[in-house]
């Protein structure tokens, strides 16, 4: 009787490995975990080697952490998201871009071309020519076709994996020429009623051009590497409504392609 008892346990055993090795880990597996004895050290092991299904959302992660979730767990749980997020989207040499995450769905940033310049020279004529006149690259349209109803966003960045098999054409040349976020810059843009600017440059007699996005639209934000070609990125500071856009500061490529386009979005 014993014995047959122990194989019928065994046999449950493994029925549940073979469950649970099929199954993505979710917040309710992390629980039976825990309850059953498991180390943090074979929990995250099997954050690592497992697909997983995570909720981190701050009333999860409250949830997790009153029910007895170790510090080192929720951090593991939280770097696995990372990775999950970015495999959402199939990458390759085709499929290169800015996408945002909309209920965990992504959406590709397409971008917008400006529609010309203009320079206020109002002030410099003031000054006799001592103040710098603004150029200011115009979008047309008071908002972005790209709208993103969250003051919080997330964005995904890839970058060309294999240069010599990517075809470099006027809508993706950038995911060739760059290699990370840090060649972009986050821009508030000024939002009037059929158009949107932001300041590409100062002109002063004296001085002479200078090129370079006003700092003070500027907004920081943290990149986490996924890869070597995948980045996430998330601004630092909570964006209002409003208009904003990612520029590209890097090297122009050779081959005609000039810099005269941004990725919008708006933030509803």
């Amino acid at each position: 009787m014993r014995k047959k008892l122990f194989y019928l346990c065994l046999l449950a055993f493994v029925c549940f490995n073979v469950s649970a090795q099929d199954a993505a880990l979710t917040n309710k597996t992390l629980l039976e975990m825990v309850e059953t004895g498991f180390s943090d050290d074979v929990i995250i092991a099997k954050i690592k080697t497992s697909d997983t299904n995570f909720d981190t959302s701050l009333d999860a992660i409250k949830m997790l952490k009153g029910k007895g979730i170790s510090d080192n767990v929720l951090v593991a749980v939280m770097n696995n998201k990372d990775k999950t997020d970015s495999k959402n989207i199939a990458v390759t040499d085709s499929k290169t871009g800015i996408f945002y995450l909309a209920d965990k769905n992504p959406v590709k940033l397409l971008p917008s071309v400006f529609s010309g310049t203009k320079t206020n020279t109002l002030g410099a004529n003031f000054s006799y020519g001592i103040a710098s006149a603004k150029v200011k690259s115009v979008i047309n349209k008071g908002q972005s076709a790209n709208v993103i109803y969250s003051f919080s966003p997330e964005f995904m960045f890839y970058f060309a994996r294999k240069s010599n098999d990517f075809a470099i054409g006027a809508s993706n040349w950038w995911f060739a020429a760059a290699t990370s976020p840090n060649e972009f810059v986050l821009v508030k843009l000024k939002a009037k009623k059929n158009s949107r600017e932001m300041v590409t440059g100062k002109v002063n007699v004296y001085s002479g051009s200078n090129l370079g996005v006003d700092e003070k639209s500027i907004i920081p934000f943290t990149i986490t590497a996924i890869d070597d070609f995948t980045y996430k990125v998330v601004p630092n500071a909570q964006l209002y409504p409003g208009e904003y856009c990612f520029f590209y500061q890097g090297t122009i490529p050779q081959g005609g392609f000039t810099n005269q386009s941004v990725f919008d979005f708006s933030i509803q």
